[in-house]
């Protein structure tokens, strides 16, 4: 988790880039995704402000020239597969996927701030009508988006209720995690992982703080970020 949470850091200062805080949210969750999946499997990249922690996953040493170019999700970039960008979509795009090919496993990382989407939800109950049995959902619960709290801007608990009424299998658990422990287990439903992360995750003065959603690092805040990731003291939780 230090090595790519580095990465991110320093890919996104290379290229002045922003949404840090939303990128280092979903390291274990993106780790996880690519321990889990099959080269033929697919993956939807929906929650698209954290698209330094794909890009730097996928291609660590062009990633500050990807985020440069493509501040969001592109196609342009290979082993990407749909551009993101307009929150909310991503999650149909996977159910379509899913639908098309049920040999094929689905992933799909999503904002909980896309589950204020209408669209989202329309996805959420065609899965459990289709039976989506090989669609999987991860949520990045970090409780935070754009313009505050998601429960200030409009109230998502009981979300793993809600996942079950709609018919999904569903396991909430914390989004930081050892990677290789995470296990599918198969049924009849499309799976939901509600993961509770942090916003900004292994720097201090970033955790739940959502100014870093848009602020950008400078030299002196690049280094001081290193240094906390590498001897893990901006690990509050």
């Amino acid at each position: 988790m230090e090595s790519l949470r580095k990465k991110i850091l320093t890919a996104s200062f290379e290229a002045n880039a922003c949404h840090i805080g939303s990128a280092l949210s979903c390291v274990e969750i993106i780790e996880s995704i690519f321990l889990m999946k099959n080269p033929e499997d697919f993956f939807i990249f929906s929650k698209a402000s954290g698209v330094a922690t794909l890009y730097c996953k996928l291609y660590p040493d062009k990633a500050s020239e990807y985020l440069k170019k493509y501040p969001l999700p592109s196609r342009e970039v290979p082993g990407v597969i749909w551009s993101g960008g307009s929150l909310g979509m991503g999650l149909s795009i996977a159910c379509g996927l899913a639908l098309s090919d049920r040999s094929k496993r689905v992933f799909c990382l999503i904002s909980d701030g896309e589950l204020q989407e209408g669209q989202t939800w329309e996805a959420i109950m065609f899965a459990n009508h289709h039976k989506l049995n090989n669609l999987i959902v991860f949520v990045d619960r970090n409780g935070l988006q754009a313009l505050g709290k998601t429960e200030d801007i409009c109230k998502l608990e009981p979300l793993a209720d809600k996942f079950k009424a709609f018919g999904w299998e569903t396991i909430e658990m914390s989004g930081h995690f050892s990677p290789g422990s995470l296990g599918i287990k198969q049924c009849d439903k499309p799976l939901v992982f509600i993961c509770h992360t942090t916003k900004g995750k292994g720097v201090d003065y970033m955790q739940d703080n959502n100014n870093w959603h848009y602020d950008n690092l400078n030299e002196a805040r690049f280094k001081e970020a290193i240094l906390q990731v590498s001897s893990g003291n901006g690990q509050k939780r």
